[in-house]
């Protein structure tokens, strides 16, 4: 049942019968279970497609910075990040997408092979060997130990500090915002028209929801599209993927580069991105939701944990940096996601994208703005009673710091760590040693990453 004030829920959710759906599908996804119908989950599944699919443009453009041939990127993105996400919802049953994560495109194509001079396929390389290693610990169930050892205060810092993370995003892609190496470096331009299709998605997004319409976000986003497609000039074939020449980065990684000492920190950090990165992710995703039980725990986060792993793995064997559970999946939460028939539907439009790119060339990427900083609205002001306390505000406001100075999940989440082991060693409060262990672990992953720049 979902839980009055939690994303999605409201009078008409609260009160409208879940429509009749074949037996074996509400028993295999738990559909009247969850309160939730298959209507509602292909509307909150594509709507976190629609969230997402700047990831379709974007990533390709990032990698073939790094050499990776555009198509082989193009096609990793979508066919991987499709059928992992379909994995999701069928294996794991939660509305999790799977996509590469932005934080490693970044790094393989300016760091590692732009800064390090290291070949495309020797990156890759590094990218298998680090999914490798994500499959052990996930099988391990090393991940799900340090889930579980996360205490509430983290739990409401960690969705505060994915909430701050999508709205970033967004203001990026509206170019409100500029970056450099992976940080804040400015302002950009507030009366362009990618600012004006943000503001009028996200007006038109608020005022819906004030209105108690669930698809607020979506019809925010319809709206953004058809006014940025008036005002901007769009170059359909500069933005058009193609699945000619998809394969050609297929099985090119080269795994003889685990080899060469000088890439084992590169590994690790890799690692430790993707690690920590997809814990602080799914908990922030997760958290103050129906998703969770009584106990506060995710059923189905061991199978998500290996699904994402094993993305990461045939990702690198297709062309593409790490994937990761995609923090869009909060859009289609906020629209009423509550089982992985939505993950499917998401995976299967994702996947659709081989097929339809040149009609996805004249949606503007740009158009996903408003729905993304309306959700982070929405997750930032969220009502967390764990986070009202005095450690719950100093975690929560030191993860939103960093979030904001780093642009970084994994660094708001050491951050946020390092201040509840203190809180421990003042005596406040003693947290588990599984707690300690991930906080001098994270510590070291943060600086690897530094001293690797």
């Amino acid at each position: 049942m979902t839980r009055p004030g939690s994303p999605g829920s409201g009078p008409e959710l609260l009160s409208r019968e879940p429509a009749a759906v074949p037996g074996a599908v509400d028993r295999y996804f738990s559909l009247t279970a969850r309160g939730s119908t298959w209507q509602r989950e292909v509307f909150a599944g594509t709507s976190t497609f629609l969230a997402l699919s700047y990831i379709v443009v974007v990533n390709p453009a990032i990698l073939s910075e790094g050499g990776i041939p555009h198509a082989a990127a193009f096609f990793a993105t979508a066919a991987v990040g499709g059928i992992a996400t379909v994995a999701m919802g069928l294996w794991a049953r939660l509305p999790f997408a799977v996509a590469p994560g932005m934080e490693m495109n970044a790094m393989i194509a300016f760091s590692v092979v732009g800064t390090l001079a290291y070949t495309w396929p020797e990156a890759l390389g590094m990218v298998f060997w680090s999914g490798v290693a994500m499959l052990v610990v996930s099988v391990l169930r090393l991940r799900e130990a340090v889930i579980d050892a996360i205490p509430a205060e983290l739990r409401a810092a960690l969705a505060a500090s994915v909430g701050a993370f999508i709205g970033l995003v967004g203001l990026q892609i509206a170019h409100l915002v500029r970056t450099s190496d992976g940080r804040l470096s400015g302002f950009g331009d507030w009366t362009a028209p990618p600012a004006v299709a943000l503001y009028i998605g996200l007006a038109v997004a608020l005022v819906l929801d004030a209105l108690g319409a669930r698809a607020a976000a979506v019809l925010g986003g319809i709206a953004a599209s058809a006014l940025y497609c008036v005002l901007a000039d769009i170059d359909a074939a500069a933005a058009a993927g193609s699945v000619e020449g998809g394969g050609a980065a297929l099985f090119r990684f080269d795994l003889g580069v685990i080899a060469d000492p000088r890439a084992w920190g590169l590994i690790l950090v890799l690692f430790a991105l993707d690690f920590f990165g997809s814990i602080a992710k799914v908990v922030g995703l997760s958290a103050n939701t129906p998703l969770q039980d009584a106990d506060g725990k995710v059923p189905g986060m061991r199978q998500a944990l290996l699904v994402d792993a094993g993305a990461t793995v045939a990702g690198s064997a297709a062309g593409s940096s790490s994937f990761v559970a995609f923090v869009e999946s909060a859009v289609g939460i906020r629209a009423g996601a509550r089982t992985g028939l939505a993950a499917v539907v998401t995976g299967l439009l994702l996947f659709s994208c081989l097929f339809l790119a040149p009609v996805l060339a004249h949606v503007p990427v740009e158009a996903t703005t408003g729905a993304l900083v309306f959700v982070a609205v929405k997750m930032l002001t969220a009502r967390r009673p764990e986070a009202s306390g005095r450690l719950g505000l100093a975690v929560t406001v030191t993860a939103l710091a960093v979030t904001v100075v780093t642009l970084a999940i994994d660094q708001a989440m050491a951050a946020a760590f390092v201040v509840c082991a203190l809180a421990g060693l003042s005596g406040r409060r003693r947290p588990r040693p599984a707690l300690w262990v991930t906080t001098v672990l994270l510590v070291a992953a943060v600086a690897l990453q530094y001293l690797n720049r």
